[in-house]
């Protein structure tokens, strides 16, 4: 049996001003998000700069969006296969989002260079699923700007993605996100 792993790393900062409480809300769209998937015949990467973020600094509420078709493959033709109907039908589902909140954020220390171990619970929305999940990660705020990192361990049956059979009970998808 043929076992692929799917990585996927979503990179997001946010530059914060000089006083972080002197903002609600943060927002960029200098988001990125890869993955890699290592299989016997071919390895799989793709890398996406279209990522649109934002936190809210009094609620603790994180949002991301990204364009499905923003993912760029080194081998056009995976990309071509990527964006088909059998695939993650990317003109009719042009986008994957998620919207949650960091449980107890108002505990959490703005003013401190220290990562804390935080909890997101939220709604995660991909080929026209939406799933609700709750994820382990941690925050930091240090040197005018926030990370934000947690994995989200998906599968793609779960979002009604098509995968080849031999490989559709093995694949794993790792998320990373760093506002």
């Amino acid at each position: 049996m043929i076992k692929t792993v799917l990585k996927v790393v979503v990179i997001i900062l946010i530059i914060v001003p000089n006083v972080l409480n002197a903002q609600k809300n943060l927002i960029t769209k200098a988001g990125f998000i890869s993955f890699y998937s290592q299989t016997p015949a071919e390895d799989v990467e793709a890398k996406n700069a279209q990522v649109f973020s934002s936190i809210n600094l009094q609620t603790g509420v994180v949002s991301f969006a990204v364009l499905i078709k923003g993912f760029v493959f080194e081998n056009a033709l995976m990309q071509k296969h990527f964006n088909e109907p059998d695939y993650m039908h990317s003109d009719k589902f042009p986008k994957a989002t998620f919207k949650g909140k960091i449980k107890n954020f108002s505990a959490i220390p703005q003013n401190k260079n220290v990562e804390f171990p935080i909890e997101v619970e939220g709604r995660l929305e991909i080929h026209g699923v939406a799933k609700n999940i709750i994820q382990k990660g941690f925050i930091k705020f240090e040197n005018n700007k926030i990370t934000l990192q947690s994995k989200f361990n998906l599968k793609p049956k779960d979002f009604n993605i098509s995968v080849p059979e031999e490989i559709s009970q093995e694949l794993l998808i790792t998320v990373e996100c760093k506002f």
